[in-house]
């Protein structure tokens, strides 16, 4: 196990947005704090033993704000802290193994968002007799969130164990599960379901829907096919615990002259799907390209013409709450409480289009897209929870906007060049991952750690594919990838990243 030495930490900070991290050479950091609220037992009298108490309940209190301080000497130079007014992305990086100032050449970080300072104290500052030592200062800081702990080692996988031969269209997992549950402790992306194309081979085979308990380790078809031969799923959403969750599919291909159709499953035995079928609209000749259930209030869906329907009750009915007159969407997003843009929702499609919903879906408005003229269709959009949003195309290109899409900012995926950006999706305000394809077919994955100031070519050793069409975060150093089965009698393809800060089981 690696231990660290505090001349190996460094700083590194962030002041504006899609710029990029800056060293800051001081004297150290100390006092790291994460907190999670002080718990207190919840007694009541033992039922066996007079005059003694059992715990019955652990309530744990609301947690103070992340802290650290930095330590300095004070100096005419790089006294940046004195006039710290505003508030800063901060990473305190360990595990140096290359010349300090390279960014990515760490080990792991502590990240901490929106640091503000507090007050500055310094342990002297006139002559004690004797003592000529340097005047240093002690800056504390608090975070409005953090610390995330970035693993900067993390690694992707080979290919995992599954017998579809169909192609992986979209993945979707189940967060953490507590003893207090079901007394089944299962860890973030433990339970997950993947979805295929129907197989191009052969139309008269359905597209399928796996299932993992086992952390993507294998996949097991589930009990039931939900649409006909030869319709394709597009997507799957599932909300819930491991014995008690819903989970949602979308046909992803039209069917003769009937709606936009789901079908999902209320699931006690992972496995185990007895669908049941919703028509989604009554536009004959639609078809789902895209899902997100933000919550069991709010459940959103696109379609291949233009229409964007909400579901309030899980899937059980949909109301159309906007349509764009024909256009492709592709892909949509949104915002829950505890955010900064509450209730704001993104859909992206061809020909550049951009629609935003500030209040959940009553009203819509049309966004100026980064780039000019109707040829380039916009895949994917993600967004993190301070607002910030990120859009790629099928020409290969990534933008940015933090103030709603009145400018935008270019960026992009370093290190080889891409020819389509299929997904991209948010973790945090600094941790957002992508998918990206090449010339060739075959498809890399990047990580942003800063924001999205640089999305990095996150290992060059991918797992020999033919395309990647799902990407599933579970946390900023985990997650799954899925896409195309080999052209030559190969299996579909899913990886997953491996990282020694992953949560113990």
């Amino acid at each position: 196990m690696t231990a660290y030495t505090h001349k190996e930490g460094r700083l590194w900070v962030q002041f504006k947005k899609f710029q990029t991290y800056k060293l800051y050479l001081l004297a150290g950091v100390t006092d790291l704090t994460d907190p999670k609220g002080t718990l207190t037992p919840s007694r009541e009298p033992s039922p066996s033993a007079r005059r003694t108490s059992v715990v019955t309940d652990m309530l744990r209190g609301d947690p103070d704000l992340p802290s650290f301080s930095i330590e300095t000497r004070l100096q005419k130079t790089k006294n940046w802290l004195l006039g710290l007014n505003c508030a800063a992305n901060m990473q305190i990086h360990m595990g140096r193994c290359d010349r300090p100032d390279n960014y990515y050449k760490s080990n792991m970080a502590w990240a901490y968002g929106s640091a503000e300072r507090e007050n500055i104290s310094a342990d002297r500052g006139a002559l004690i007799e004797g003592d000529d030592a340097k005047v240093a200062i002690s800056v504390p800081l608090k975070a409005r969130n953090g610390p995330d702990y970035l693993d900067f080692l993390t690694s992707f996988l080979s290919a995992r164990t599954i017998t579809a031969v169909e192609d992986i269209m979209d993945m979707a997992f189940l967060g953490l599960e507590c003893l207090e549950d079901c007394q089944t402790q299962y860890k973030a992306g433990d339970i997950g379901y993947a979805v295929t194309d129907a197989y191009s081979a052969s139309p008269t085979d359905a597209a399928a829907v796996y299932y993992t308990t086992d952390a993507g380790e294998t996949w097991t078809i589930t009990s039931e096919d939900p649409f006909a031969p030869g319709e394709s799923i597009s997507c799957v959403v599932l909300l819930g615990i491991s014995n008690d969750h819903r989970v949602i599919v979308s046909r992803g291909t039209a069917d003769g002259a009937n709606p936009a159709e789901i079908a999902y499953a209320d699931v006690t035995t992972p496995g185990t799907t007895d669908w049941v079928y919703v028509d989604v609209g009554a536009v004959n000749g639609q078809y789902i390209n895209y899902m997100y259930w933000l919550d069991y209030a709010n459940l959103y869906a696109v379609t291949n013409d233009g229409y964007v329907y909400k579901s309030t009750d899980g899937g059980v009915s949909w109301t159309a709450v906007y349509t764009a007159g024909g256009v492709e969407f592709n892909d949509v997003v949104a915002l829950g409480p505890g955010t900064e843009r509450q209730g704001y929702i993104w859909v992206v499609g061809d020909s550049n289009t951009i629609r935003l919903s500030t209040d959940e879906g009553t009203s819509w408005t049309t966004v100026t897209a980064p780039t000019e003229g109707a040829g380039d269709n916009i895949e994917t959009v993600a967004i993190t929870p301070d607002g910030t949003v990120f859009i790629g195309n099928a020409a290969g290109e990534v933008y940015g906007t933090y103030d709603d899409g009145d400018n935008w900012t270019t960026l992009s995926l370093q290190g080889l060049t891409v020819t389509n950006v299929p997904r991209i999706r948010a973790v945090t305000n600094d941790v957002i991952w992508a998918i990206g394809t090449l010339a060739d077919g075959t498809s890399r994955a990047w990580r942003s750690t800063d924001g999205g100031a640089s999305f990095r070519l996150w290992v060059l050793a991918m797992p020999v594919n033919s395309g990647l069409n799902a990407l599933a975060p579970i946390d900023i150093n985990y997650v799954f990838v899925g896409g195309d089965a080999h052209p030559v009698g190969g299996t579909a393809f899913i990886s997953k990243t491996l990282t020694d800060l992953t949560a113990l089981p």
